[in-house]
């Protein structure tokens, strides 16, 4: 240890000694630079009373013992080991904190809508932190999904970002943003991710199987959760601002406070680009985005909080400079919700309400009338959740609760709706609970159910079996259960042209789809590596899928069906590995087989093998700290096997695929601190070969400059 940190580590202990005398102490330092850690949590509990108390370490780094009898400490703060100790009555002690640089130790929530540690979490779940998102240099949610996540395959177009993870694309994938349901606004079902305030996330938490007894329905393929950031300081403020090829712009403001009873963040973001030309004619659309987000916390007493948020976001695309349209789209969106916390006295039960609504509006802006707006639909959905947790002793662990959704389309455009213009809507009720035992220490299991009443295709029993067993170095976690997806209200009713290259028409008679997950996967933890496989096997009945009829004059039409049922299977491998202390690698493969059970064909745009790598040196230059990464991302082939109908009544099958590529980028980011002020640079050079291809609108070779402000 140097001569400095050594001076420091003994003069917080003459602190602590200090402490023992007049005010009794907890004091936290990062064990690498002596730093004091602020704004940590500790958790006191009574070893004969089980009374519990909260406290948050100040902006110096320390808190008060409160405790009255011999207590258990338990100590906690994102990408930080977490220590568990015993302390006394009117003892001072200063603890180092070692950084968690393979995760093991972030709190998720997704899994089991309950916080726990990640190495402790029954439901395999994979996290990409704000540090993890800051060294890649990533500058959206999907770039910073494809960075670390094996199997994912997207092809953002007009409707949204189309992704697909397991061969399931973003139909079949729940989007959630702080616990709530992301609803689609594109017809294709797909969701816009450039909502989301990219430099607003605190962590994104992925659960990579069927969850639909804990989140309905669309939750076949996984769960996307996407944290966004509290304040934590008193007052802080911020400001991005990055530049990329073809006049990419992105700028975002922050500022928050975070006192006694009182939090409050705020933020906006604009995001701008002049689209590029793929090949053969295609492009990627120019678009101008406008967003801002406002999240409130009150916190009553140390047992009620109460949270309120609200965001609005525009996006509009422009067309091309040679296009003969007169007019272009517009979309906005506007949500509100509100989310109550009550704790009971012994801490046993936590009881949350909240509300979500959304409300979406499209637009053709008139490019010869003065941009004038003429509004084409609106569409809006509400949903409203009771759920309670009880936690009588360490073994059990028992979640219940109801939910209510309520989902809206109304059009001015008759043709959208066929021939019935009036306002469609689709509710469900539900019922849902959850218990996890813990047997012995390392074996808990799981036993959920979900019970759902939809007003267009009745009902729906969805449980589910969840095991981890915890011996030496290694974790097994397996799990089974059913899975459904309800139509969604656009592939029933929802006409649509694809700008002006095909039609999509809705289809009233279509199914649930209903399927059953099974799963397994190993995991091992020796000090600095963290490897797991995981198997997977999901077959879907019913499954909805778009046909394609060609009518007499050529042209293609698109239909939605019920096919008899899919078959998904395959497995993925992660490893993380840090080494000299410096270095971390990482490394992921996925193969998967998706096929129609009917044809025998692969589903389509499947990719069977991809992967992921990442090298990232966490250096020092003159005591100052930088990192500097290579990462890549790999695909095999992308499949497009279909039947398609000709026009005299016989089926053809046609079989394409694209190219299989590799995309590899190098991203320097160096922060520099002063007092209260940091500012971090960001230089990247994105697809370094220079990859293009139509199928995966890849603009070729890029360079991104970024520069973040922060003051707290």
């Amino acid at each position: 240890m140097k001569m400095k940190n050594i001076i420091i580590l003994f003069l917080s202990i003459l602190i602590s000694v200090k402490g023992y005398a007049d005010n009794p102490r907890i004091y936290l330092l990062d064990k690498e630079t002596q730093k004091p850690i602020l704004y940590a949590n500790l958790c006191f509990e009574g070893l004969k009373t089980s009374k519990k108390d909260y406290k948050t370490t100040s902006n110096k780094g320390y808190a008060n013992n409160p405790v009255s009898e011999k207590s258990v400490i338990i100590i906690s703060f994102v990408g930080y080991k977490t220590i568990t100790d015993t302390i006394l009555p009117g003892e001072s002690k200063t603890y180092l904190m070692e950084q968690d640089l393979l995760n093991l130790e972030q709190v998720v929530v997704t899994g089991t809508r309950t916080e726990k540690r990640l190495a402790n979490v029954p439901i395999k779940t994979i996290v990409i932190s704000k540090n993890e998102i800051k060294k890649s240099g990533a500058v959206s949610t999907m770039e910073a999904l494809q960075d670390y996540i094996p199997g994912i395959v997207t092809n953002p177009n007009g409707m949204g970002n189309n992704m697909r993870i397991r061969g399931l694309n973003s139909r079949y994938i729940l989007f959630l943003v702080d616990g709530e349901r992301m609803v689609s606004e594109g017809a294709g079902g797909n969701i816009n991710l450039n909502q989301i305030d990219f430099n607003n996330i605190e962590r994104i938490e992925i659960v990579n199987e069927a969850a639909s007894a804990l989140y309905g329905s669309n939750a076949v393929g996984g769960v996307i959760n996407i944290i966004t950031k509290n304040p934590i300081h008193k007052f802080e403020a911020g400001a991005n601002g990055s530049y990329q090829n073809y006049n990419t712009k992105k700028f975002q403001v922050n500022v928050g406070s975070n006192q006694k009873k009182l939090s409050i963040r705020a933020n906006a973001f604009r995001n701008s680009s002049d689209g590029f030309d793929i090949e053969n004619g295609s492009y990627a659309a120019s678009y101008t985005d406008y967003g801002t987000n406002l999240k409130l916390g009150y916190k009553f007493t140390n047992k009620i909080v109460v949270n309120l948020n609200g965001s609005f976001f525009q996006h509009e695309t422009f067309n091309p400079d040679n296009s003969m349209n007169v007019t272009h789209d517009m979309d906005r969106k506007l949500t509100i919700g509100a989310h109550v916390s009550i704790q009971s006295k012994d801490c046993c039960n936590n009881l949350k309400i909240s509300t979500n609504f959304d409300k979406y509006y499209t637009y053709k802006v008139l490019e010869k009338k003065n941009d004038k707006l003429e509004k084409g639909n609106e569409a809006s959905y509400i949903s409203t959740r009771i759920v309670d947790t009880y936690s009588p002793n360490e073994k059990w662990e028992i979640v219940v609760g109801t939910e209510y959704n309520h989902e809206k389309i109304l059009t001015v455009n008759s043709t959208i709706l066929g021939s019935d213009p009036t306002a469609k809507t689709i509710d469900d009720i539900n019922l849902f609970g959850q218990g996890q035992y813990t047997i012995l220490t390392g074996f808990d299991v799981i036993i959920g159910a979900r019970y759902t009443y939809n007003n267009q295709f009745k009902s729906a029993f969805t449980p589910k079996l969840s095991l981890m067993y915890k011996i030496g170095k290694f974790t097994f976690r397996g799990g089974l259960g059913n899975s459904f997806r309800a139509p969604s209200i656009k592939e029933l009713y929802y006409d649509f042209n694809h700008q002006g290259a095909f039609w999509i028409y809705g289809n009233p008679d279509l199914k649930a789809e209903k399927g059953f997950f099974s799963s397994f996967s190993t995991e091992l933890t020796v000090k600095n590596l963290n490897t797991s496989v995981s198997l997977y096997h999901n077959k879907i009945d019913n499954k909805i899928t778009q046909y394609i009829i060609i009518d007499s004059e050529g042209k293609e039409n698109r239909y939605y069906k019920n096919v008899s049922s899919a078959t998904l299977k395959g497995f993925d491998f992660n490893m993380s590995y840090l080494f000299f202390k410096q270095f971390v690698l990482k490394g992921s493969y996925s193969y998967c087989d998706a096929h129609d059970d009917l044809t025998g064909l692969q589903l389509e745009s499947n990719v069977k093998h991809s992967g992921t790598m990442s090298i990232t040196w966490n250096g020092k230059v003159l005591n100052s700290p930088f990192s500097l990464q290579l990462a890549g991302r790999m695909n095999s082939p992308k499949l497009y096997q279909s039947l398609t109908t000709g026009s005299e009544g016989n089926e053809i099958i046609i079989y394409e695929k694209s190219n299989s590529y590799n995309i590899w980028k190098a991203t320097l980011v160096k922060p520099l601190r002063i007092k209260q002020h940091q500012i971090e640079l960001t230089l990247k050079c994105d697809n370094i070969f220079g990859f293009k291809e139509k199928s995966f609108t890849n603009p070729g070779q890029q360079y991104l400059i970024g520069l973040k402000y922060k003051f707290k």
